[in-house]
Parts: C-alpha cells; sequence; structure tokens
C-alpha cells in the first residue's frame, strides 16, 4: 500500500492561556497543502523507518501503532517505511500527518474494527496536530489543536520557504510571555475574511516568538517584509509562508540562502 501524507499550515494561531495541566489553550485555523510525505506499507514484522533515519522508538508513527495494538489487544504486523519530503522542525506538520496517515490505513487494513473518533483518541495521544489530519481539508483546532472542527474555505496557492535552521516546538512554547497571549478571535469574522481574499486578519504570535528565538526564521520574515509581502509564520516554526505565487526575488533570495522553497496549493478542500 503507498500513500501520500500531507504537510499543513496554520493560516492563523492564536494563543489563549496556559493550562492547568501546563499546556497552552489555543485556537488555529488549518489547511493541508499539496506537499506529501509517501508511505508505503507491507506485511511483515512491526518495522517503522523513514529516509531520515528517525530512530524507531522515537517515530510518532511507531507510538501510535504501540497504541493502537493495545486498543485492539492484538499484534499489528506490518512494516512501514516514510520518504520525507516535508521539513521537519518547520511547522508543517509532517511527522502528525504520517501518524493520521499510517493510522487510517492501518485500520483499514484489518477491516476497519476503530472508529473515527477511536482513531481521534489514539491520535491525539501520539500529537496535538495528529488528529486535524485524519480529517484533512479546512478546519479549526481548539484546545491544544486536538479539537477540530471542519470549515469551508477557497482553495488557495501557497509560497512557503523553509530555512534550513529546525525549530522546536517545546522551547517556544516555554519562551511565551503573558504579552503574547490574545483574546479569543472571532473566528467566524476570520473565516469570512478569508473566504473574499481578505488577508490582514491573520496572525501568529508564536511564530513572531519563533523568530525572535530563531535568526533565520527572522530572516526570511523581514526579507519578504521588505518585498512588501504579508507573511506569517506556520505553528511555532520555522517555515515562513504567504498566500501567493513565489516571486522572481523570492526564487533567488532562496537559491542564494538555501531556504527550500515549495510552490503549493490547498489540498482536500
Amino acid at each position: 500500500m503507498r500513500l501520500l501524507s500531507p504537510a499543513k499550515l496554520n493560516l492563523g494561531l492564536w494563543v489563549l492561556y496556559k493550562r492547568p495541566d501546563n499546556y497552552h489553550e489555543i485556537v488555529t485555523i488549518f489547511q493541508t497543502i499539496s506537499l506529501f510525505d509517501e508511505i508505503i506499507i507491507k506485511e511483515g514484522p512491526l518495522r517503522v523507518e523513514t529516509s531520515t533515519h528517525i530512530p524507531q522508538e522515537e517515530n510518532l508513527v511507531y507510538r501510535a501503532i504501540r497504541k493502537m495494538e493495545r486498543v485492539l489487544g492484538r499484534e499489528l504486523d506490518f512494516s512501514v517505511y516514510i520518504n520525507k519530503n516535508i521539513p521537519e522542525g518547520g511547522g508543517l506538520g509532517g511527522g502528525s500527518s504520517n501518524v493520521a496517515t499510517v493510522l487510517k490505513a492501518l485500520n483499514e487494513l484489518v477491516g476497519s474494527p476503530l472508529s473515527l473518533e477511536e482513531l481521534h483518541q489514539i491520535a491525539q495521544k501520539v500529537s496535538s496536530d495528529a488528529p486535524f489530519f485524519l480529517y484533512g481539508g479546512s478546519a479549526v483546532g481548539r484546545g491544544r489543536g486536538e479539537i477540530i472542527n471542519k470549515v469551508e474555505l477557497p482553495r488557495f496557492r501557497f509560497t512557503v520557504l523553509c530555512p534550513k535552521e529546525k525549530v522546536s516546538t517545546a522551547k517556544v512554547y516555554h519562551s511565551l510571555t503573558p504579552d503574547l497571549l490574545t483574546e479569543e478571535p472571532d473566528v467566524d469574522k476570520i473565516l469570512n475574511c478569508l473566504r473574499v481574499g481578505d488577508f490582514s486578519v491573520l496572525s501568529n504570535r508564536l511564530g513572531e516568538l519563533s523568530s525572535r528565538l530563531y535568526p533565520s526564521v527572522g530572516e526570511v520574515l523581514r526579507f519578504l517584509e521588505a518585498l512588501g509581502i504579508k507573511a506569517l509564520v506556520s505553528g511555532s516554526g520555522g517555515c515562513v509562508f504567504y498566500i501567493g505565487e513565489p516571486t522572481k526575488e523570492v526564487e533567488l533570495a532562496c537559491r542564494s540562502k538555501g531556504w527550500h522553497l515549495f510552490s503549493v496549493e490547498s489540498y482536500g478542500v
């Protein structure tokens, strides 16, 4: 079985407050995009390998499969190989997407004993973003990002720039200060603005913090700002995106700086 595992963008992200469990309550607008890891699943002893040589015990997919085995009360004898095209540590959700893609596929391969809600419960124990990828498309995420409400948005073109520096989500969240927290956003208003092409309502204070903690992220944002392009960090970074096609200036800068450049569109809408 050969599968595509899509990346995502956080079109906007608002951190509301720190919860008693030390996680942060967020509101975000998720969008899957046409950038994919490729996953091959075969029958055989359980093994999870990646093209980037992530140790199996540290791989989110392996952890998710083990949790799925406990829920099912049986072993899952499948080997999984993941060809990584989605940059790691970039805020594009590659690992979380892999979790959801593999959980859905394995459930199908063993006769679909688990409901979508049961898969959701497994996924959220491994990664806050993984539940979104069970649904894909456009959605509003709440809680830690695991409470998902599907929404309808137009199909957009995106340009995504990814510096080589990997960002630690934990480090960014641990560095959050009260001045970066926001009030509950008017999500309906924001979605309606997006539907008519008004992107001025989008923001990501977490991404602003990431750009201060990681110089390369700030460099990308300042470069685009100098071109008059409104850009945002996806998630905690370090990938930066804007809505529209890549310009010649952007293409040249990416080649000279060694930034990864992806021209993609909304996927699953």
